[in-house]
């Protein structure tokens, strides 16, 4: 498989699992952060949708971006980002599916010279779009697994679920 085919199976396995697992909670739940604070499972939802959303907006910047570099501000990948939390745990299932679909659909797309341009992101560094597609779908996947850590911190998911 390709860098384009990984990610985008990582990030769709990632997703397919975050999708179940809102189906299996509350809606109070999906309110909770840990004991010790942070965010709630709806913010993670959230900063989620948004990241998704503004990597494929990213891509497209970068497919139209007459140079082969360009800066890049953290905010424009979505770093610390929150849009209005999900009320709902079917409205969080909701905005996971859209973000899923829209990675499934945008993702196998980009092009070569799209993954061959240079990204430079403060604090983060220089990279190929190709090897920031894979930070880009661990992000995603890491951000899952916190949001079942929150899950089972407040005893709402098993330890299996894991």
């Amino acid at each position: 498989m390709g860098v384009l085919a990984d990610v985008t199976e990582q990030a769709t396995v990632a997703l397919s699992e975050l999708e179940q697992l809102l189906g299996q909670i509350g809606d109070a739940d999906l309110h909770r952060a840990e004991p010790n604070g942070g965010w709630t499972g709806a913010q993670v939802v959230s900063h989620i949708h948004m990241c998704s959303l503004l990597w494929i907006a990213d891509l497209e910047r970068l497919r139209l971006h007459p140079e082969p570099h360009m800066f890049m501000f953290r905010e424009e990948l979505g770093h610390d980002v929150l849009g209005a939390p999900p009320p709902s745990t079917a409205e969080a299932a909701a905005r996971i599916a859209s973000a899923r679909v829209a990675i499934e659909r945008s993702f196998p797309t980009v092009s070569a010279e799209v993954l061959g341009k240079t990204v430079e992101i403060p604090t983060l560094g220089t990279f190929t779009v190709a090897d920031f597609m894979p930070i880009i779908s661990g992000h995603l996947a890491h951000h899952v697994g916190q949001f079942k850590a929150i899950m089972r911190s407040r005893g709402v998911l098993a330890e299996e679920a894991a």
